[in-house]
């Protein structure tokens, strides 16, 4: 099989020595190890694998443990019509299933492949296989899974890269594929055949990308919801558990990135240097930009500063600022206010 990666492989390891970090909705985060995957039921599993994106596929055999049974085994629960996240190793790449699809069947935890044990170059030690949707969704070097209320949107989604993981009619013909009864996790694009008639519409003004005719009335939009956003500077050894607390508190939809800042402890100076210049000035930061209704601030307030404090009098635990959004607007649909966020 062709070998694609969107981000740098992890540090290779063995099954037995994967530590998987799980927690269900309201659960706190565990720890679930190789061993105790390997005394569940294994099951094989032949299907295709199929690179709608590159428009390629391949029939091959898995073998491994349903998730399924992985969720029922380790109780890693979420809402009826909740969803799971599979994070991999890499740090970076991570999907999402609805509950759904996560209980189908041919849902596996696969460790070997076409009889012998899965390559890491192949997503080994384990790898997600979802053989219905589109081959993205089947996340390598699986080391976290995770229930959500609402769809914390894969990775390829929030990239722009594939507008859903559902396979298209073609694909789902060649093989004989059956999707899982249920809600999908991903919406599916609208198609040409379901599109109405185009009709020819009179010259008038321009909304954004779409015309208007010229007698029609301005499109109303509802009244703009008071928005927030609220940017944290924290130290960056506190990056993962700040995203788990807001995550556990509702708060899916932000940006984080690097920054350099400088506060009370005015930059780091080396103990044996005596020259001003050897001082470092600025320290490294995490910036977190999180755009909430006003309703939501006090929450996501909350689970930043309990992730980040240390304790009265110790510096260095960062910043926090709340500030007014007049209006967002998301550019691929014009949607406005909170229904872009």
């Amino acid at each position: 099989m062709p070998v694609i990666n969107l981000y740098p492989a992890p540090t290779p390891i063995s099954l037995e020595g994967l530590q998987m970090e799980v927690c269900g909705l309201e659960q706190p985060l565990r720890t679930v190890s190789g061993p105790e995957l390997g005394a569940l039921k294994p099951v094989t599993l032949k299907g295709p694998l199929i690179c709608q994106i590159f428009n390629w596929s391949e029939v091959v055999e898995w073998e491994g443990l349903r998730l399924a049974d992985f969720l029922e085994a380790f109780r890693i629960e979420t809402h009826p019509e909740g969803y799971y996240a599979i994070y991999s190793r890499d740090g970076v790449y991570f999907e999402t299933l609805s509950v759904d699809e996560a209980r189908d069947p041919r849902v596996l935890l696969a460790y070997k492949l076409n009889g012998g044990p899965l390559s890491e170059a192949n997503g080994g030690p384990l790898r997600l296989v979802v053989p219905f949707l589109q081959g993205y969704k089947s996340v390598k070097w699986v080391g976290s899974v995770r229930g959500f209320r609402k769809d914390p949107i894969g990775i390829k989604r929030l990239l722009g890269q594939s507008p859903t993981g559902q396979l298209n009619s073609e694909w789902l013909a060649r093989y004989g594929i059956t999707l899982p009864p249920g809600r999908p996790g991903d919406p599916l694009p609208i198609s040409a055949g379901s599109a109405k008639p185009s009709q020819a519409v009179p010259a008038g003004p321009v909304l954004g990308s779409r015309a208007i005719p010229s007698d029609a009335a301005e499109p109303t939009r509802e009244a703009p919801t008071s928005l927030k956003e609220i940017l944290a500077f924290i130290r960056p050894n506190k990056h993962q558990m700040t995203r788990q607390a807001l995550e556990a508190a509702g708060v899916i939809s932000y940006t984080t990135f690097r920054v350099l800042g400088r506060g009370r402890q005015r930059g780091l100076t080396f103990p044996d240097a005596a020259r001003e210049d050897a001082a470092i000035r600025f320290l490294p930061k995490q910036c977190f930009s999180i755009l909430v209704e006003e309703s939501q601030v006090p929450a996501a307030l909350e689970a930043i500063l309990k992730a980040n404090r240390t304790g009265q009098g110790e510096h260095g635990d960062g910043k926090v600022f709340v500030l007014d959004v007049s209006d967002a607007v998301r550019i691929s649909t014009d949607e406005r206010g909170s229904a872009a966020v």
